[in-house]
Formats: structure tokens, C-alpha cells, sequence
């Protein structure tokens, strides 16, 4: 029976991106299609060794633009700036587009997220005045909130991903649709990228989805493991060309806040709205901790405001 590499395999049915700042490790393993991080990939690669010299960059330039941003800390804002540092670098490797989350802190705060989301691209552009920030994409968490706030964002030409998506409600509001196929059957232009830890099983069956986010130690895994073709399509979930033959109807919520919220507070028992919750807090644990690097390092040095 014919074998196929893993990697192989779900790149034929399915778009796959990278879930890291590690341009290197990107560069190793690649070529993707879009790279993507989160306040755990900051924190990871601002510890490194090898990190210095970004993270002396990313400081100088926090403390020269800070005036700018008066509203946050030098060290929220330095976050971000190392954040826009690390995406820029990771996107020299990928095709497509490069993935930041905002503070995770602001998960219910409408406002606090569009200016987050416009303080990222506002640091894009003095970083780098010539990078193209239609493929910067702002990682939103998937509450009212910040559904809300990428409404907004997006009729300011500023490109969304929903993130700690656990529940239908969610999917709904973040795109006025339900799942991969109510977007299609719809012609909607939401896409459905997975972004969780999966084992392999769990990837394969999920093949034919629109896109996967996959660290890279699970990528080695992928590029070094083969199976029968012909078992992994007895797998996947989604075919490329899915016939359509129930029409999916589910109620529109994204200018009806107490229906959405008391559905989603049922959903799966609450178990949703645990998830979401848990995963938000995990997200502002990592925000926390790479702040509490940050001011560590300031006082250990002496950071001279750059010359823009």
C-alpha cells in the first residue's frame, strides 16, 4: 500500500501555517503559506540568549515612541514593539500574512482593542515605513467585545483573525456564519483556520479544513512519519468539495448582544465560556510574564531613546 508523508499530505488538502516567531525554525521546515504567535511565543523567544540585540532594538524604540502612547506602560508598549519586531522577522519566511495578538488584558474592552490593533500597525509603519501592512492580521479573542471591535477594525481596512474560538455562538458572531460549511454555502468570505494543539490523528482528520496553525516540533514530527494514503483519506472530515445537502441555519447575533450572550453561556453545558475564559487568562499569564521580563531588563540598563 502507498505511503505518503504526513506534511505532504495535509499541505495537498489543506493550507498550513507555521505557530511561531522562530524564524529560523520556520526557515528550517518551510515553506508556509501565513506565520502566527501569541503572547507564548513573545515571552518564549524574548528569554533566548540569542533574542539580545531584538529586545535591546524593540526597548530603545519603546522608550523613544512612548510619549506617543501615554495611555499604556513603557512596558506593555515594549511588548507590543518586540511583538511587531519578531513578526517582521518571521514573515521574511512565509508567503502570506503574519499573525499579532493584542493584549490579551483587553479581551472585554471594544475600544481598548481597536487601539491596540491600530497601536500595532502604527509600530508596523515605524519599524518599517516599506512593509505592507495588508498582511499584518490582528489576532482578536473571540468575545462580544472583541467581535465587536473587529467589526469595526475591519471596515478600517484592518484585517482580523478570531482566536480562542470553543463553541458555534462564537463561530457565528465572528463571521455571521457557523462552520466551514455555512460559510461556503453562503459565499461568505471568513475563512476556518484550526489553531490548537492536535496529535496526529486529530490533524489528519482535519484535513481539507481551510487552514492549520502547527508548532514546529509537531511539524518534525509530521515531516519524519508516513502512512498509507489511502487510511489517512478514511480520516479527514473534510472533503475539498463537500456537496452541500442540508442548508444550515443558525441565528445571527452580531447586533444582538443578550441573545448571543445567554446562548453562549449554554452552549456545551458552559463549557464554552469556560474554555474561552481559561484560555484568555492563560494568554494574560503570558502577557504578565513578558511584561515582568521587560522591567527586569530596563533596570538592569539604561535604554537611550533612539533618533527616528
Amino acid at each position: 500500500m502507498a505511503t505518503m508523508n504526513l506534511l505532504e499530505y495535509l499541505r495537498s488538502r489543506t493550507q498550513v501555517d507555521i505557530d511561531t516567531y522562530d524564524a529560523e525554525a520556520s526557515k528550517e521546515i518551510g515553506p508556509f503559506q501565513d506565520a502566527t504567535g501569541n503572547q507564548f511565543e513573545i515571552q518564549a523567544e524574548i528569554v533566548k540568549p540569542n533574542r539580545s540585540a531584538v529586545l535591546k532594538r524593540a526597548l530603545e524604540l519603546a522608550t523613544t515612541i512612548h510619549p506617543q502612547f501615554a495611555t499604556i506602560t513603557l512596558e506593555e508598549l515594549a511588548v507590543e514593539v518586540v511583538g511587531i519586531e519578531l513578526a517582521l522577522e518571521v514573515i521574511q519566511t512565509v508567503h502570506g500574512n503574519v499573525h499579532v495578538m493584542v493584549n490579551p488584558s483587553y479581551s472585554y474592552n471594544t475600544e481598548a482593542i481597536v487601539a491596540n490593533a491600530q497601536r500595532l500597525h502604527h509600530i508596523c509603519q515605524i519599524v518599517d515605513p516599506d512593509f505592507d501592512t495588508s498582511r499584518l492580521v490582528t489576532k482578536v479573542p473571540a468575545t462580544w467585545e472583541g467581535m465587536q471591535a473587529s467589526r469595526q477594525l475591519k471596515r478600517n481596512g484592518i484585517k482580523t483573525l478570531a482566536t480562542t474560538v470553543f463553541s458555534m455562538e462564537q463561530a457565528i458572531l465572528a463571521g455571521e456564519a457557523g462552520s466551514q460549511q455555512f460559510y461556503h454555502q453562503n459565499s461568505l468570505p471568513t475563512r476556518v483556520k484550526a489553531c490548537v494543539t492536535l496529535n496526529l490523528d486529530e490533524l489528519i482528520m482535519l484535513a481539507g479544513i481551510d487552514a492549520l496553525t502547527i508548532a514546529p516540533k509537531v511539524l518534525k514530527v509530521l515531516t519524519s512519519t508516513e502512512r498509507p494514503k489511502e487510511e489517512m483519506e478514511s480520516m479527514f472530515l473534510f472533503a475539498k468539495t463537500a456537496k452541500v445537502t442540508e442548508i444550515v441555519k443558525y441565528a445571527s447575533y452580531i447586533d444582538c448582544e443578550s441573545q448571543y450572550r445567554v446562548h453562549f453561556a449554554a452552549s456545551e453545558g458552559g463549557k464554552a465560556q469556560f474554555k474561552t475564559a481559561q484560555a484568555i487568562s492563560l494568554f494574560c499569564d503570558a502577557q504578565t510574564a513578558a511584561e515582568l521580563y521587560i522591567t527586569s531588563q530596563l533596570e538592569d540598563s539604561s535604554y537611550i531613546p533612539i533618533n527616528l
